[in-house]
């Protein structure tokens, strides 16, 4: 390896090391420039896209970040952490039936990991597939998914179905883990007057 090489190498691990501090930090545009910058010393390697694409998303930019895993998909090929970063941007773009796609194929590389059911199970919710949302969300629980917020989905979901005693045992259960959950607190509050009136 030639001196210059090496030199830039050490330089773009440097650009790269920086902007994940920064993205750490939830200084985005700071981590965006850093993680530019890396791509422009070495645009072939598809680990500064990713990073910047999951900056550029965490600005609202999600057609960017979209657009930046999939030049690194198409750098380093399959990876489960670009399907599931494709499958949240597109959630939050409200494209549902693509998340539910790269969700899959998350799943398909990595069947055990629990958060990437709970993210499927979030997609088939607002598909208003409430049954296969609930089979995530209890997939992600027997996983011990690093969502903590799986039991306050699982509620909504039963509640959609009018299972509201299940629905109530989950808000509650969301609650015991975290009792600042407002979402979880809405839900129960929401079930509990449908019950009184309904």
């Amino acid at each position: 390896m030639k001196k210059n090489e090496h030199a830039n190498i050490k330089i773009y691990e440097t650009y790269l090391d920086v902007g994940k501090y920064f993205l750490e930090k939830d200084w985005y545009q700071q981590a965006i420039r850093f993680f530019t910058k890396a791509i422009d010393l070495d645009p072939n390697n598809g680990i500064a896209y990713e990073y910047r694409g999951i900056a550029v998303g965490r600005t609202y930019q999600y057609e960017d970040s979209i657009a930046d895993f999939i030049v690194a998909l198409r750098i380093d090929g399959a990876s489960v952490g670009i399907f599931n970063n494709l499958g949240l941007a597109y959630y939050k773009l409200y494209r549902f039936d693509e998340a539910l796609e790269w969700y899959n194929m998350a799943i398909k590389l990595y069947p055990d990991i629990g958060l990437f059911y709970s993210n499927r199970g979030l997609a088939y919710y607002y598909l208003d597939e409430y049954e296969k949302a609930i089979l995530d969300y209890n997939k992600a629980i027997k996983l011990k998914t690093t969502d903590k917020d799986v039991y306050t989905y699982r509620g909504e979901a039963l509640a959609s179905l009018g299972k509201y005693d299940k629905a109530i045992a989950d808000f509650d259960k969301a609650l015991a883990f975290n009792p600042g959950d407002i979402q979880a607190y809405a839900g129960k509050v929401l079930v509990l007057d449908c019950c009184k009136t309904g």
